[in-house]
């Protein structure tokens, strides 16, 4: 299967910022607005509301057809570089019956989003794009204080240049949330933590290269259940998968079922490798019930017993900060990545 990339943006640019699930710039119209002025400000591109950026979260539930159209319009506006979704949610994927393939296909562009975006990744993923996993804009946009300078540079990678390259493991991070209600935490800096660096697992002595397939691992359970949307497992031979976890703190063993399941199903043996999202642990000041350390600690225990019970070597890597941390760095699904186990480096080409 080829895959296309993106005609690479450049300053000035005009971006769609669409709303595909949830509406929260309609209740948080500050964040929202801080958002489009980093994309003006830091990365110098023109931001184009479409309608249903603003919509309040009642109406984009009713109307699944009218964020799907959006998308449509976007990617026919010859006008348009890039999109990018305002925010996450629950229910992306009653608009995919309402997507144009063929209109989206003649027309590649850059997506950026994740999460509940993990829906729209999938659907470019089978029409051979690349789109790029993480960079929400009300959340890695939209950062308080300042945008982290590891996002940003990750994000310039992945619109303006031709490939994001090396990466490396963010020197601090957070998963700590200011919350949005009160218009002044937008001034403030969230608290970080040191970084420890990457988890390496069954790496010893392999080198693998694939195309990368994945997102929030929540999301793509509800896909492995409804199997509209999913490439052939042949597809699939090959790749490196991509796994995070979100705000909902899934226990570890909804982790471990689901790849039980990819091993039942026969794709787990298919995979070249797997990266992991260093896990959200604690959210609007809600933790997991056995604590933040320990939930991290099962989260990985269940990805090595579920890689152990059903027989499978697959170089691992836990703590890689995309999706639902932060600083991110931000993923070409469906482009080319290489997991080094013995120079311990991760490349995507």
């Amino acid at each position: 299967m080829k895959f296309t990339v993106p005609p690479r943006l450049q300053q000035g640019d005009k971006v769609a910022i669409l709303s595909p699930s949830a509406g929260l710039p309609a209740i948080f119209p500050w964040v929202y607005a801080l958002g489009l002025k980093r994309l003006r400000d830091v990365f110098q591109l023109e931001p184009i509301e479409f309608p249903t950026a603003r919509k309040n979260p009642e109406f984009l539930e009713k109307n699944p057809k009218a964020r799907a159209e959006d998308i449509n319009a976007a990617f026919a506006d010859p006008s348009i570089k890039a999109i990018i979704a305002t925010i996450g949610g629950i229910d992306q994927i009653r608009i995919l019956p309402y997507l144009d393939a063929n209109t989206i296909a003649s027309n590649p562009k850059s997506f950026l989003g994740y999460s509940d975006n993990t829906n729209l990744h999938l659907y470019l993923w089978n029409l051979g794009i690349v789109s790029y996993y993480g960079g929400n804009l009300m959340t890695q946009f939209a950062m308080q204080g300042n945008m982290h300078d590891f996002t940003v540079h990750h994000i310039k990678k992945a619109l303006f240049d031709k490939s994001i390259g090396e990466i490396h493991a963010a020197p601090e991070w957070t998963d700590y949330d200011l919350e949005w209600e009160d218009p002044q935490n937008l001034n403030k800096m969230r608290p970080m933590y040191k970084g420890e660096g990457w988890q390496w697992h069954n790496h010893e002595n392999k080198r693998v290269e694939g195309r990368l397939w994945g997102g929030c691992l929540e999301v793509l359970n509800l896909h492995l259940s409804v199997r509209r949307y999913l490439p052939s497992f042949d597809q699939l031979s090959g790749c490196i998968l991509y796994l995070e976890t979100s705000e909902e703190m899934p226990a570890e063993g909804l982790v471990y079922c689901f790849l039980a399941a990819l091993g039942e199903l026969g794709i787990l043996h298919r995979f070249k490798g797997l990266l992991f999202g260093r896990p959200k642990a604690q959210y609007c000041g809600r933790l997991p019930p056995e604590g933040r350390e320990r939930y991290i600690a099962n989260q990985q225990q269940a990805v090595k017993k579920a890689l152990h019970d059903y027989d499978c070597d697959l170089p691992v890597v836990f703590n890689v900060n995309f999706g639902h941390t932060d600083p991110q760095v931000i993923f070409p699904n469906g482009g080319i990545a290489t997991i080094d186990g013995v120079k311990k480096t991760i490349r995507f080409s």
